[in-house]
């Protein structure tokens, strides 16, 4: 069946992975990210490749969560409502804890964890007034272990893993349902690295672990992921 999916973080990387992998399978995508030009690029690949109905972009910086609300009423208007919610948006940089201002930590935390909730919290009631939804966050596998020079991003992702957890019970049997996915290494252009550059034997291309996420939503209603974790065969975990 045919979903209205919302992807944010979707201008580069696992986002745009998952943008292209929804597009691919037949699904509506509006793309979401704070890049108008990465964005509005990965959304013409897909308008070009399936059709002009297949997706539509809206550049928002989601660290500005007092917008949020009004990004949810985009995406509904854009789409006539939406099915999917895939918060992948997030941000991290490997250094000592005290190396990070305020500003870094107020970040962070926005992007990573308050963004998720504020979106969620947003589009929710309309799922649950259609009877049936799904949210998929896009955590790390850091969310059940710790890593020194991480401390502000573990953190955020141990907060979005509770989160999708709770969630996820609270709205069992109301039709939405709640993913929370943990992956290890990723070979992207996450803090820093360039994406294409990692050996796929300890990181996980982004596109293979697209198509895992977009299985996992298709999924039958009768039926929930609620976590998944996904590592390289060789990764460090």
């Amino acid at each position: 069946m045919r979903q209205r999916v919302t992807v944010t973080g979707a201008s580069r990387g696992l986002g745009a992975a998952l943008a292209r992998e929804f597009g691919a399978r037949g699904h509506r995508v509006f793309l979401v990210a704070r890049d108008a030009v990465e964005l509005a690029r990965v959304a013409a690949q897909i308008v070009h490749s399936h059709g002009p109905e297949a997706a539509t972009w809206h550049a928002h910086d989601l660290r500005d969560v007092d917008g949020i609300e009004a990004l949810a009423r985009v995406a509904e208007d854009a789409m006539g409502g939406v099915d999917v919610l895939v918060n992948n948006a997030a941000i991290g940089a490997y250094r000592p804890f005290l190396d990070n201002s305020p500003q870094d930590l107020h970040d962070l935390l926005a992007l990573n964890l308050e963004a998720p909730m504020r979106l969620t919290r947003a589009l929710l009631p309309g799922m649950l007034a259609r009877g049936g939804g799904h949210i998929v966050n896009i955590a790390s596998d850091l969310a059940r272990r710790p890593l020194a020079q991480m401390a502000p991003y573990v953190a955020s992702k141990h907060g979005l893993l509770g989160f999708g957890a709770s969630l996820h019970r609270e709205l069992r049997g109301r039709g939405v349902r709640v993913t929370t996915v943990m992956p290890g290494v990723i070979d992207s252009s996450f803090n820093g690295s360039v994406e294409g550059s990692r050996d796929r034997r300890w990181a996980l291309p982004t596109d293979a672990l697209a198509q895992q996420v977009v299985a996992l939503v298709e999924l039958p209603g009768t039926m929930v992921i609620d976590e998944l974790v996904v590592h390289p065969a060789e990764g460090d975990y």
